[in-house]
């Protein structure tokens, strides 16, 4: 198994690219939302794969609502969002306005609206990574899911050898609509092949300016 050891420039590095990120989302959101989400920064992390759950700030057996997408092309790995499920309403109703949704479930306008946020934040963030390395990378279908943190969890891991290394490298960020008070989280889980390339097209990049 490979470790990862991110030097103080390396992190800096990632987090750059995040903050990009941030602000390329939280301009998009506003002008369909027509009002403005925070999207916070809060780290770039190294973590132990078998340990994502402990980084997330939910309960690993509470129902959430998960907006999922593999990153494909240059870079590979996924993207999830996670939201408590009255969150998730909350988002719904400051995307479509107040609409009745099923008992226990969203109807079929809610489903859109959350996954094409997800599909904003993500193409945002791949957009960054491009600007910045030179790395082209595209999301795939958004899908949505219901269940226990635990094991939606898993879905990070999508296409991703575990065997490959014990460590990754954890994008997160944090959704803040204050007055409705939205909380949420994004997170980014790259294969091992992928940060080794972002790291040393970022640097290349700097070195050439």
């Amino acid at each position: 198994m490979k470790k990862i050891t991110l030097s103080t420039f390396e992190k800096d590095i990632l987090s750059e690219i995040g903050n990009m990120c941030v602000g390329n989302a939280t301009t998009a959101l506003a002008q369909i939302l027509g009002r403005r989400i925070e999207l916070e920064l809060p780290a770039v992390k190294v973590i132990n794969i078998n340990k994502l759950s402990s980084h997330l700030k939910v309960d690993p057996e509470e129902t959430i609502i998960g907006i999922h997408m593999q990153i494909l092309g240059g870079a590979r790995g996924n993207a999830i969002m996670i939201f408590p499920r009255k969150d998730a309403y909350t988002l719904v109703d400051l995307l479509i306005g107040p609409f009745p949704q099923k008992a226990g479930s969203f109807t079929e306008i809610g489903i859109s609206a959350l996954k094409e946020v997800g599909n904003i934040v993500v193409s945002s963030y791949l957009s960054a990574l491009s600007a910045f390395t030179g790395i082209s990378s595209f999301p795939s279908t958004v899908t949505l899911s219901s269940g226990a943190t635990r094991s939606l969890v898993n879905l990070a891991f999508t296409g991703i050898n575990k065997e490959e290394c014990e460590e990754t490298i954890l994008v997160e960020a944090n959704f803040k609509e204050l007055k409705r008070n939205l909380d949420g989280n994004f997170f980014i889980v790259f294969d091992a092949s992928s940060i080794t390339m972002i790291l040393k097209k970022a640097k290349s990049m700097i070195k050439a300016k």
